[in-house]
């Protein structure tokens, strides 16, 4: 039976690997200028900054009901495909889970009718994470899909991967994080997030949660390379993403820091730039690490 792999486009994963592994990216929405655009296709992160240097207002919202439903009909009507998993952004972060869990309902229930049809043919699956972090769980799960796994293999590896998978970040400037609509995580710390670097992760129910603090923006580079080398001790070899906003050269960076570590394994090292929605919350000083166990 053949699988297809759905997503939002918060996964960060590179367009190339979109394309050769057959995921459906389905764009989140960029409000800007009274206009609402798909992240990716009609706005992308330079243009997000510059309207939030601009003081002008960007909001974002997460697929719709009908955007999923679109794809779900696409692949499984027209491409012949059998089964989809579709993996959003974390359910504490964005509304796209439970978008595509009731496109995912409305498609089986249309056609209830047919024996051939259940509730099976559509798995909706809540990453409980964000940006390559996410990418990896949808990459490893598209790999699987072209290996020819069964649906029950597939899913076994998205949800160890919701568990085991590590997300590391820093923010140089919150400027953006109050523009951007998310002040509010740092309402009670701000005097001190204005002095020193907050490191950022993801917790198990998919929340973003306050590390520590570093002194700048340096230490606080290091730290998230300890914590993320740390996190990738129990595994085997593992896959490492870095995501950035703005300055690649300190992605750049991050990356040799890992590759001259010979005390890990890597399997596979993605740098990849911060897709839209994110950026209009972080604005372009965000770096960060995701870990995730290799194959």
């Amino acid at each position: 039976m053949k699988t297809a792999i759905v997503t939002d486009s918060s996964s960060d994963i590179p367009p190339e690997l979109a394309k050769q592994y057959g995921i459906e990216v389905v764009p989140m929405y960029i409000g800007c200028d009274g206009f609402l655009r798909k992240d990716g296709v009609d706005i992308f992160p330079e243009e997000v900054y510059s309207a939030l240097k601009k003081n002008k207002k960007v909001s974002t919202s997460s697929p719709s009901i009908g955007d999923f439903l679109e794809v779900f009909n696409f692949l499984l009507e027209k491409k012949g495909i059998d089964l989809v998993c579709c993996i959003t952004l974390s359910s504490r972060l964005s509304g796209a889970f439970n978008a595509a869990s009731v496109a995912g309902k409305k498609f089986n229930d249309s056609r209830i009718k047919d024996s051939r049809i259940n509730d099976s043919r559509i798995k909706v699956f809540d990453s409980k994470t964000s940006t390559i972090c996410l990418g990896f769980i949808v990459l490893q799960a598209a790999r699987a899909a072209s290996r020819g796994c069964s649906f029950e293999e597939i899913e076994e590896i998205i949800n160890g991967l919701i568990v085991k998978n590590r997300f590391f970040a820093l923010l140089e400037n919150f400027e953006y994080v109050f523009k951007g609509g998310r002040g509010t995580f740092f309402g009670k710390i701000i005097n001190k997030a204005l002095m020193f670097t907050p490191i950022l992760t993801i917790d198990k129910t998919g929340k973003v949660h306050l590390s520590k603090f570093a002194k700048n923006k340096n230490s606080a580079l290091e730290e998230i390379y300890k914590m993320a080398v740390r996190a990738s001790m129990p595994n085997r070899s593992s896959k490492f993403g870095i995501f950035y906003g703005e300055d690649i050269n300190t992605a750049k960076f991050l990356e040799k820091m890992l590759k001259d570590n010979k005390g890990i394994r890597i399997d596979e090292i993605i740098t990849t730039k911060i897709t839209t929605v994110i950026s209009a919350h972080t604005g372009p000083g965000i770096y960060g690490i995701a870990v995730s166990p290799g194959q």
